[in-house]
This record gives structure tokens, C-alpha cells and sequence, in this order.
């Protein structure tokens, strides 16, 4: 599919890139992972009306900054447009609120040294109390995504909550505004995670075990491994030439099933990374790797169901617009 080849000119502000721990050889794979839900795959336009309640007005903003002209793969999805304006291909309307408490704690208990003798020995303690508070925010978000016919596309109800302690020998005092703002920020963030899909770059450590190899091959392994410091591709060749004869050695397998996720061919991972289970099963890092291939499977399936639908719409629009013409000069 055409998003395969374009997946590595996504701008940089779109790219999450993750760093594995230690110093294990990894290879750096980037792919698309779903929507959490298909209920934005066939929306252009969206109407974000006035949400009622308190919080309304800033949950209608941070939809607005999170969907308006959001671009993945290089097109836009979406484009927030007025509620006049033709067409319309769903409404996000609703209500939202907030309530925030401070709730008294215990008091904090530090105990330093007043006075130390001439060996450096602390001779005097001194007890300090401090009074400590937590601030809680909750947040009640309670939007519906609507067709025009005013079918529900997507509904969230949920309470939010985020909470910090606050002792007063700290240098700032927690803000329920900011807490409340940061709620919000993230509701927002959770619907466009709902809606479409996002671009993850992560370092992915390879397995680096040689069991089963024969010298010659434990070498080449070996170089494989090396080689992933500069030059991935090469690598990864030397990864490929070696499954040929080693068909069960699970590290062979799982790396060139890391390879080929990374170029974007994820049937052909799964296979290596399915062929790696079966060599060694329940290894943890062969079954996060196939819950990620199966992720960015079902991405696919929606890049393509987009399509399917956005065609079809078009196709149906151009044929109706001789009939349009047709009346227009009748008239």
C-alpha cells in the first residue's frame, strides 16, 4: 500500500522515538498503530458545536487543536468547519465539568541536625513540622460524536481524576487549575487517539542468544549484530542470509522478523516473528512483537477502509453532479 513507502517523511513532530535500556543492539522501526476506534475513518469535516457545562468552552478548544487539520501520512484527516457549513460529516457535542477538593493530611515529620560536635558527629536534632494537603481535581467529560442524521458515531462518559500532596516546606503550591487543565489537555489527546491513526518510532532490541549456530554462522551472527550500529540495512542482510540455513534458530528468526517490520512489511514479520514463537515459545519479547505487528495490521485495515469509503463518496458525488447541472439549466 501507498502509506508504506511515505511512512518515513512524517515530520519529526509526529515521531515518538523511544530508546531501549542497556547497551543491547537494537533496529529502529516506525509504523502507523490504530485508531482505537473506526468511528473516524469515513469524517472530513467535523462541527465541534458549543459544549455546555462549566469546562465547556476549553473542551471545545483542545478538540478543536487536537483534530483541525491533523495530517497523517502526509494528508489531512480532518478539518473542524462550522456548523453551517455543507457538508458536515459529524457533530462533537456535550457537556463537561469539574470539581476540585484540598483535603488536610498528616503533618510531615523532618528531623535535621542542629549542632555537630568537632568530629563532625550531630550532637542536636531538631524536629520540624510541616502541615501537608492533597489537591484533587475531577474532571466529567460526557461528549457524543453525532451524524448529521443525529446517529451516535462515538460517546465518552468518564471521570477523570489526577491528585498531588502539597507540604508546605515545598517551594510551590499545586495549582487546581493547571491539574484541571492537564485533565482536559488529555481528554483531548484520548479523542484523537480515538479517531485516527498515529506514527510510533521505537529502538526495538534484538535477540542476540547464537544457540544452535554453527561457527561459521555464530560469526556472521556475531557481525549482524555489529553492523546494527551503522548500517541497519546491512544488518539486517546478514540476518536474512542466516535463516535460510538456520530455520528454528529463534534469534535468527525474531531479528529478520524485526527487519521486516522494520521496511514496512508486516505479513511477511509476522511469519519470522510466528516461526520465532514456535522455536521457543512464550518468550516475552516475541509476543509484544506480534501484539505490535497485529496493531499495525489493523492500522492498515483502516488506511484502507478510509479509502474505500472516501472513494466511494466521491464517485457517488461526481455522478450526481450532471444531474445538478442538468436542473440548474432547466430552471
Amino acid at each position: 500500500m501507498k502509506f508504506r513507502t511515505r511512512l518515513y517523511a512524517i515530520a519529526s513532530a509526529s515521531v515518538l522515538c523511544v530508546s531501549s535500556p542497556g547497551v543491547a543492539e537494537t533496529i529502529s522501526s516506525g509504523g502507523y498503530y490504530p485508531a482505537n476506534s473506526d468511528a473516524g475513518l469515513g469524517l472530513e469535516t467535523i462541527s465541534v458545536d458549543a459544549i455546555e457545562g462549566p469546562e465547556g468552552a476549553k473542551v471545545a478548544y483542545e478538540i478543536k487543536q487536537a483534530l483541525d487539520g491533523l495530517t497523517i501520512d502526509g494528508e489531512q484527516w480532518f478539518e473542524i468547519v462550522p456548523a453551517d457549513f455543507d457538508p458536515v460529516d459529524a457533530f462533537i457535542r456535550g457537556s463537561a465539568d469539574s470539581s476540585s477538593s484540598i483535603t488536610e493530611l498528616e503533618d510531615k515529620k523532618v528531623t535535621t541536625c542542629a549542632e555537630k560536635d568537632d568530629d563532625g558527629k550531630c550532637v542536636r536534632n531538631k524536629v520540624s513540622y510541616y502541615s501537608c494537603s492533597r489537591y484533587s481535581v475531577t474532571f466529567y467529560p460526557d461528549i457524543e460524536i453525532l451524524r448529521p442524521d443525529g446517529s451516535v458515531l462515538y460517546s465518552v462518559r468518564d471521570e477523570d481524576r489526577s491528585s498531588t500532596d502539597y507540604c508546605s516546606d515545598q517551594d510551590s503550591r499545586p495549582s487546581v487549575q493547571r491539574m484541571g487543565d492537564r485533565l482536559i489537555e488529555n481528554f483531548a489527546s484520548r479523542m484523537r487517539h480515538a479517531l485516527a491513526p498515529r506514527f510510533r518510532r521505537s529502538d526495538y532490541r534484538l535477540l542476540e542468544r547464537r544457540k544452535g549456530l554453527e561457527k561459521a554462522d555464530r560469526k556472521q551472527f556475531k557481525q549482524g549484530l555489529k553492523l546494527t550500529k551503522s548500517d541497519e540495512e546491512a544488518a539486517c542482510e546478514v540476518f536474512k542470509g542466516l535463516a535460510e540455513n538456520n530455520p528454528q534458530q529463534v534469534s535468527v528468526l525474531f531479528n529478520v522478523g524485526l527487519c521486516h517490520e522494520a521496511d514496512g512489511d508486516y505479513a511477511l514479520a509476522e511469519d519470522f516473528y510466528r516461526r520465532a514463537w514456535d522455536a521457543e515459545p512464550n518468550k516475552w519479547m516475541t509476543d509484544d512483537a506480534l501484539k505490535r505487528i497485529e496493531k499495525q495490521l489493523r492500522a492498515e485495515a483502516q488506511f484502507a477502509q478510509r479509502s474505500e469509503i472516501l472513494e466511494t463518496r466521491y464517485a457517488e458525488a461526481a455522478e450526481q453532479e450532471p444531474t445538478a447541472e442538468l436542473a440548474d439549466a432547466s430552471e
